[in-house]
């Protein structure tokens, strides 16, 4: 599927004579013919990261968190939000998408969202879940959710994680992701893992590209930068008792990666 791209200096000369607010044009002389997806995942798996890359492209617009808890009240205005993604575009969009994590909507709203059959689904995961675990305490204490000009210190970052919750936790979202395959197995659906677009950024985009039908993906466009690069060793403040927790389970690998 492809659509003309109109001259940009057109339009603003248009907006400017005709009064119309730019962000407006496109409501008023714009199309609906566009592709939708949306990223769902569970927080600090690196949705910034992947939206990011994905908004370089021209032709993608990326409304982000819009169903999170600061934007609305849980079970809220679910109809309303998703008329966003229907809304009229400039002819220059091709993808209209958004991040979803695991627990922004209700069982009900998930209900009413998979009778959405055109929307694509990136499936974001982590490998390594006590990272994720990890980067969420961290961002909780520091209020810090993307890397900013400045990088705050290790001694501001150090945290405690409960250890007789640990295991809980891990299995939550591991829950959380078999849900998300379950409930998308006969839909338009990619797996996306977090640890491999950190590797191999221009092959894990170009695999994200081809599937969601986008040629100019410049993953060098993106701004944002792993928060937390230390091992874990160093970022845990009770790691002793997280490893005597997980030594002997699954997970253990966790510790080391």
């Amino acid at each position: 599927m492809s659509f003309p791209i109109p001259n940009r200096k057109i339009q603003k000369l248009f907006s400017k004579v005709m009064n119309i607010p730019p962000q407006l044009y496109g409501v008023l002389f714009g199309h609906q013919n566009y592709d939708r997806f949306a990223i769902i995942g569970y927080a600090r798996t690196g949705s910034n990261y992947v939206a990011g890359g994905i908004n370089s492209s021209r032709s993608v617009h990326m409304f982000h968190e819009i169903f999170a808890a600061h934007n609305r009240e849980l079970g809220k205005n679910f109809d309303k939000i998703m008329s966003k993604l229907y809304r009229k575009q400039e002819k220059r969009i091709r993808n209209v998408g958004f991040k979803l994590f695991y627990y922004h909507l209700t069982e009900n709203e998930w209900k009413k969202f998979l009778s959405y059959k055109d929307i694509s689904i990136i499936h974001l995961t982590r490998r390594n879940h006590l990272r994720t675990l990890v980067s969420l305490e961290i961002a909780f204490k520091t209020n810090r959710w993307t890397s900013g000009n400045s990088k705050l210190s290790l001694e501001s970052r150090i945290v405690y994680l409960d250890p007789d919750k640990l295991l809980k936790d891990i299995e939550k979202i591991i829950k959380y992701e078999n849900i998300t395959r379950d409930r998308f197995r006969d839909r338009k659906m990619m797996e996306v893992v977090y640890e491999d677009v950190v590797k191999d950024p221009i092959n894990q985009f170009t695999r994200i590209g081809n599937f969601l039908g986008i040629t100019d993906i410049d993953h060098q466009k993106i701004h944002i930068r792993k928060q937390n690069p230390e091992v874990l060793k160093n970022l845990i403040g009770n790691f002793d008792e997280v490893s005597y927790s997980l030594k002997n389970t699954r997970f253990a690998e966790y510790l080391t990666s």
